[in-house]
């Protein structure tokens, strides 16, 4: 193994599915999660009751400590951009509560016998990168011997606990503001198959490895409520961020964001099991109106670090949105937040492998125009 050309050696064919898009399906993790007594002491402000990003500990001083985990298999080919993006990927639930990252802890399975261990040095230079990039430090680690590539960080972060953002405070009369542009899912399996072009991976690649440290650039704004879009997809975490809020999302399929490639490779539905499993876990609570069906995909698109969907005031978001825009060149106003209600419509996903034709959205927390 120690003369193996590592560039020679494709990642992404060495797993059957890859980044957030290989985590369990919603709704058997939601299933699960309900059969379980945990325990709730009275600092633990954020749990797992709506499925927030991470949880939120209150230090009793005005202080909030902000700690998640993330890890996942390769999604790109290059080692060093999987190391960034996995670290990209995890300190981004720190910055969906609002806070900022401090310490990360290194989670490595790999594969020694399938793979030589120089790799792993260029594997953890790409995630300092980024830890260093967001202000943190990593203290340390552990690493197993597997037999498939994983990799991911435990974060430990901070934030003022008046100040700290969730998934539960949207707000009638908002505006939802996303910060980066969909479709990593279906890029990253177009690279697994090689029908990707060049550039859109290296579009895909630069989206997943930005920081979504956008708390930064809205010091003293008001944020009701905020969730990053990963694996579940836009369609996904928007549900229950609506479903935790107890409101309603109208969102403009026109204004959505997509990364360069996206919509060729969804019209010729590139897809994997995460746009299936995503679109079961939201078919009763989104109403996909006449959406075109590579449209319909792009709202379950299993994002790998994508960016933070934010309901804010409607009075501050062309402000909150100028700020977000000098470094998310890609943000954009995609919807509003409205009373819960009734919408009539039928579900149907976008391909003929995923439909559900005949099953009425009787209580729609998504809306799709």
């Amino acid at each position: 193994m120690q003369n193996l050309d590592t560039k020679s050696i494709r990642l992404t064919e060495t797993v059957k599915k890859g980044g957030c898009a290989a985590k369990l399906p919603a709704g058997e993790l939601r299933a699960i999660l309900a059969k379980l007594t945990l325990q709730r002491p009275a600092n633990l402000t954020v749990g797992t009751e709506h499925m927030d990003d991470a949880c939120l500990w209150s230090l009793g001083n005005g202080q909030s400590l902000v700690q998640t985990l993330d890890f996942f298999t390769p999604i790109v080919d290059d080692i060093k951009d999987f190391g960034a993006i996995a670290a990209a990927n995890a300190l981004s639930d720190v910055y969906a509560m609002g806070g900022s990252p401090k310490i990360a802890l290194s989670i490595l399975a790999y594969p020694t016998q399938t793979l030589p261990t120089e790799l792993i040095g260029p594997l953890l230079e790409g995630a300092l990168e980024k830890i260093h990039e967001a202000g943190a430090c990593m203290a340390g680690g552990h690493t197993i011997d597997d037999d498939t590539l994983k990799f991911g960080l435990s974060v430990t972060g901070f934030v003022e606990t008046e100040k700290a953002w969730a998934n539960s405070g949207a707000r009638p009369g908002d505006v939802l503001i996303l910060t980066k542009a969909l479709g990593t899912g279906t890029l990253t399996s177009a690279l697994k198959k090689r029908e990707a072009e060049q550039s859109w991976v290296d579009g895909a690649i630069a989206s997943m490895k930005q920081l979504n440290n956008a708390p930064e650039l809205l010091v003293g704004e008001t944020i009701h409520a905020a969730t990053d879009i990963t694996g579940f997809g836009l369609a996904g975490h928007a549900v229950q961020m609506a479903r935790a809020s107890n409101v309603q999302f109208k969102i403009n399929s026109a204004a959505l964001p997509w990364l360069e490639g996206a919509r060729q490779t969804l019209a010729k539905e590139v897809l994997n099991r995460a746009h299936r499993t995503n679109f079961e876990y939201v078919k009763s609570e989104v109403d996909f109106g006449a959406l075109s069906p590579e449209v319909r995909w792009l709202t379950v698109d299993p994002q790998t670090s994508g960016g933070l969907l934010l309901s804010v005031p409607a009075e501050s978001s062309a402000r909150i949105l100028n700020k977000i825009l000098t470094k998310f060149k890609q943000a954009a106003i995609i919807g509003v937040v409205e009373k819960a209600g009734v919408s009539g419509g039928q579900a149907t996903a976008a391909g003929s492998e995923a439909t559900a034709t005949g099953n009425e959205v009787t209580g729609a927390r998504i809306i799709f125009n």
